[in-house]
């Protein structure tokens, strides 16, 4: 039998520690939907009770303000106090000084949580606020925001029409036999039956189900599938496919022209810079208006300028081309095996002014230190850091020069920490007092043409370090 190395069985261990994290369970979130804000709350488990920290659940819907003193929690919402005490169940307001919890209230180091089966009591009792807390899809709506999904079979052409009171862009997915609408950040609740059958030659069923801070809408159908938005967002189109005519005959090469010229694959340009529009999908980003969101504005912008690069002659590859999410380490992964010089992430702001850019807030690497050695994920940048300062300083010059504000920090923006290459986060905010500007045509424009041409002007600086 042989013996184990003492090395191999140290590796072994962290190994199995390693996958135990990773497979360890996302954290239980409440989502908030309100006329103010639309946010999520961590749960937190504490003898087998569900609770929510009162800050976290209070502070985005008015003014809050709390003090600790010894074992109690002094809270003024709106300018209305509460009492609470770590480890009892009364707590008093100033309209009624004997109210109970269902369990404990909790005092963890320095902050208050209040259980989960109190949230709409809580909400009536300090904040004067009615609530309908959905458990098992742990939904909570605030006020009435939630409106209902209207579903509707049309034909002439054949479709099936989704109808909201207010635009909607959940996450789609289409899947042989069904469409897949997820929405996270809208309060969308069902409309009569959860289980509708139609039977038609398309559409066979619908369903509607909440799910753990999400409702789901699944269209079964018979057909290939398209979705497309209308009305601004607020009408969503499930129809039939149509299917793409056929080649001319003409077309196609015969089998003797085919012998005497074969097909050869185009060689692949290596890019010079990967353009990473920010968020997606239902991570929408900052609202930066009633009608404009984060994530379609970065898309925009990514779009323009890699037109004005690809006039240049710079070669560009995007992480998205679509409203598709992306986690931070899925971009970080592109930028890296993507072979490119520069790493460029846009973000857009309704506040500040003009253009911001960002490098990673990490210490850079000693000048004998060696980039190719291993550095954990979250200090991959370290090596490169030099040249993300040099990329961000000339790009924030190019824009002060185009009479755009710019100016240069540091912050800690992801992915940027675990990028392996020049690496810069561009934020762009309004000039005027609208962020409606951000929006426009005009605007993007000009900031695309800008960071162009800092980023033509950066391509043998960058290319000769690597």
């Amino acid at each position: 039998m042989l013996k184990e190395h003492p090395i191999f069985v140290r590796v072994t261990a962290l190994l199995l520690c390693l996958l135990s994290v990773s497979f360890a369970a996302e954290p239980r979130r409440i989502r908030v939907y309100a006329s103010q804000a639309n946010y999520q709350v961590d749960i937190l488990v504490r003898d087998g009770v569900d609770y929510v920290g009162i800050t976290d659940l209070l502070e985005p819907l008015g003014r809050l303000e709390s003090r600790v003193q010894g074992d109690k929690l002094t809270l003024v919402f709106n300018g209305a106090a509460s009492d609470f005490q770590n480890g009892k169940r009364q707590y008093r307001t100033s309209a009624n000084p004997r109210l109970e919890l269902p369990s404990n209230f909790l005092l963890v180091d320095g902050r208050g949580y209040i259980p989960v089966a109190s949230i709409t009591q809580l909400l009536t009792r300090v904040a004067g606020l009615t609530a309908e807390f959905h458990a098992a899809a742990r939904r909570l709506f605030v006020g009435s925001p939630q409106f209902h999904i209207s579903a509707e079979l049309r034909h002439d052409p054949l479709r099936l029409v989704l109808s909201f009171p207010v635009p909607v862009n959940p996450a789609t997915q289409i899947e042989k036999g069904r469409v897949l609408l997820i929405f996270r950040r809208e309060p969308v609740v069902g409309n009569g039956p959860d289980n509708v059958s139609y039977g038609d030659p398309f559409l066979l069923s619908t369903t509607f189900a909440e799910l753990p801070g999400a409702a789901e809408f699944i269209a079964n159908v018979q057909q290939p599938a398209t979705v497309s938005v209308g009305d601004g967002g607020r009408t969503l189109t499930i129809a039939p496919q149509t299917a793409k005519p056929a080649p001319a005959a003409s077309a196609a090469p015969s089998a003797s022209a085919s012998a005497q010229h074969p097909a050869t694959a185009p060689a692949r340009v290596r890019p010079f810079v990967i353009l990473d529009a920010s968020h997606g999908g239902y991570d929408t980003g900052a609202i930066l208006s009633p009608t404009l969101q984060e994530k379609n504005v970065n898309l925009a912008l990514a779009r323009r300028l890699q037109k004005e690069l690809e006039s240049r002659g710079i070669p560009v590859v995007l992480t998205r081309v679509a409203d598709n999410l992306l986690t931070w380490d899925q971009r970080a992964v592109s930028a890296n095996t993507s072979h490119a010089s520069l790493y460029v992430a846009l973000h857009s702001s309704a506040s500040g002014h003009g253009v911001r850019l960002y490098t990673s807030m990490i210490a850079a690497s000693q000048p004998t230190q060696d980039k190719h050695i291993f550095l954990p994920w979250e200090l991959a940048q370290s090596p490169y850091l030099s040249q993300s300062s040099q990329a961000a300083t000339a790009l924030a010059a190019q824009c002060g020069s185009d009479n755009l504000p710019a100016r240069v920090s540091a912050a800690p923006m992801r992915p940027l920490n675990s990028v392996t290459l020049a690496a810069v986060a561009v934020e762009i905010a309004p000039l005027g007092a609208s962020a409606a500007e951000l929006g426009t045509a005009e605007y993007q424009q000009k900031v695309a043409e800008s960071l162009a041409t800092g980023i033509a002007a950066l391509r043998a600086k960058l290319e000769a370090a690597q």
